[in-house]
């Protein structure tokens, strides 16, 4: 007996935004093997095709990067004070 398998090549689904529904639009991806992983992680990253969507999602992101830098700094001030404080309180 002989079988004929057809098989139909699927196209791969466009991603869409989550937040206007417009089709992304692929940027970069990025393969990388992290320390202490068995695997490699893979980063993709997408822009929305919907300008004024992708600029609200830019000013999004820069506003939580300034948080995230601000309470780094403010962590390693606080760090510092601490170390500061339990050196005067040794001498």
């Amino acid at each position: 007996m002989c079988y004929t398998i057809l098989t139909l090549k699927q196209k791969k689904p466009t991603p869409i935004c989550f937040q206007c529904g417009s089709p992304l639009i692929f940027v970069s991806e990025t393969t990388e093997l992290r320390e202490g992983s068995r695997f490699p992680q893979t980063t993709i990253k997408y822009r929305c095709s919907n300008q004024e969507c992708q600029d609200e999602i830019d000013k999004q992101t820069a506003k939580r990067m300034k948080i995230l830098q601000d309470k780094a700094i403010t962590d390693k001030k606080r760090l510092e004070k601490k170390a500061l404080e339990k050196e005067r309180k040794f001498d």
